[in-house]
C-alpha cells in the first residue's frame, strides 16, 4: 500500500469518525483517467472513495457539477467529504451494476428510454447555472478533431497529411462544426454512455464521470448513448430512439426543427465525436499506456465509415478514408479484421 493510499484511509476514517481498522477497503478497477477508486464499507454503509490527483483531475468541477445535477433532480453520487489539495473525495456508493451489464436485445428499449428520460432531466439545469460551465464552442470542437490527425493518423498509423488532405479535411470538418454550432445549447455530460450510467437497487439510473461537462449541442449526449463506443445496436433501432427523444424534446419546446433535421444533427454530431475518439483512444494507448481501448477502435472506425457514407458532403472524405486510412488500419493488430 502506498503512502498516499494510507493517508487516504486515515482521512476517510476521520470523516466517518471511526478507526482505520474498522474500514472494509477494496480497490476498484480504474478508468481512462489518472483517478483511482476504492469501495469502502463501515457500519453497514457503503462508500466510494476517489484518489484523484489535483494536478490532472477536475475535482472542483466534479463537485460543482454534482451540485448542479442534484438541483436538476438527476441522480448522481453525493459528495460527502472532499479535500481538494490532496484530491481525496468521499461519495456514497451507487452500487456495482453498470447499465452496460443490463443491456441485451430484450431489455435495451426499456433501459434506453430511462436513460433518455434522465438525459432530458439534465436539460433542466438552470440557465444561470449552465452559464457557469465552459462553452463547447468552435475552438473546443475543432481542437477535438485535431486529435484525429495528431494521435490517430500520425502517432498510430504513421501517416502525414498532404496539403490536399488538409484542405479536404478542413472542408469536411467545417460541415461538422457548423452543424454542431447550429444546435440549441444545453447541459452536455460529454461522456454519457453505458459504462457511465449506474443501475441502482430500485432500478433507477444514476450518472457518473461528469466532471468534463460543458454547455453545448443538444444531440451530443444522445449520440454518446445511442452510438456508444462499447456496444452497437442496429441502425433502424437507433433511428427509432432518435425519433423518440426528438418527440420528448419537442413536447417540451426544447427543439423547433423537424425530425429529419434533428436526425442530421445527430448523425453529424456522432461523426465529430467518433473522429475525435479515434484520436483519444490512440492517445490513451500511446501516451498513457492504456491499451484496452484499442479493442474498441474497430467499433469507432465502423461508425465513421458507415455514417459518413450517408452524408453527401462526406464523399471526398469517405474516398480518402477507404483509400488511404483503411490499408494502414488493417496493418494494426486491432484492425486486421476490418
Amino acid at each position: 500500500m502506498t503512502i498516499e493510499t494510507t493517508e487516504l484511509q486515515h482521512w476517510v476514517a476521520e470523516a466517518l469518525a471511526c478507526k482505520v481498522e474498522q474500514l472494509d477497503w477494496q480497490p476498484l478497477a480504474g478508468d481512462a483517467s489518472f483517478r483511482r477508486y476504492f469501495r469502502c464499507g463501515h457500519n453497514g454503509r457503503r462508500f466510494i472513495v476517489a484518489l484523484a490527483p489535483p494536478a490532472t483531475e477536475k475535482n472542483h468541477e466534479f463537485v460543482h457539477i454534482a451540485r448542479l445535477l442534484q438541483q436538476a433532480e438527476v441522480k448522481v453520487p453525493e459528495v460527502l467529504a472532499v479535500e481538494f489539495e490532496r484530491g481525496f473525495i468521499l461519495q456514497n456508493d451507487l452500487g456495482k451494476i453498470l447499465l452496460a451489464d443490463c443491456l441485451n436485445s430484450d431489455t435495451v428499449d426499456g433501459w434506453y428510454y430511462k436513460a433518455m428520460l434522465q438525459l432530458q432531466q439534465m436539460l433542466q439545469v438552470e440557465p444561470a447555472e449552465l452559464a457557469t460551465l465552459p462553452l463547447y464552442n468552435k475552438d473546443a470542437l475543432a481542437l477535438e478533431l485535431s486529435y484525429f490527425q495528431t494521435w490517430f493518423l500520425e502517432a498510430m498509423l504513421g501517416y502525414r497529411l498532404t496539403e490536399a488532405d488538409r484542405a479536404m479535411l478542413q472542408q469536411w470538418f467545417d460541415v461538422l462544426l457548423q452543424s454542431a454550432l447550429a444546435q440549441p445549447v444545453v447541459f452536455v455530460h460529454r461522456d454519457y454512455h453505458c459504462r457511465n450510467i449506474m443501475v441502482c437497487e430500485d432500478h433507477s439510473l444514476a450518472t457518473i464521470d461528469f466532471q468534463d461537462a460543458l454547455a453545448g449541442p443538444i444531440t451530443y449526449d444522445l449520440v454518446s448513448l445511442l452510438r456508444d463506443c462499447y456496444v452497437v445496436w442496429p441502425d433502424a433501432q437507433v433511428t427509432g430512439w432518435v425519433a423518440d427523444y426528438w418527440q420528448l424534446l419537442a413536447e417540451q419546446g426544447l427543439v423547433d426543427v423537424e425530425l429529419p433535421m434533428f436526425q442530421r444533427w445527430f448523425d453529424l454530431m456522432g461523426l465529430q465525436r467518433h473522429i475525435k475518439v479515434l484520436g483519444i483512444f490512440a492517445r490513451l494507448s500511446i501516451r498513457d499506456n492504456k491499451h484496452g481501448y484499442l479493442n474498441d477502435l474497430p467499433t469507432v472506425v465502423n461508425y465513421v465509415r458507415r455514417v459518413a457514407r450517408q452524408q453527401p458532403e462526406a464523399e471526398a472524405f469517405c474516398h480518402w478514408f477507404e483509400a488511404v486510412v483503411m490499408p494502414r488500419v488493417r496493418k494494426q493488430s486491432w484492425g486486421q479484421a476490418l
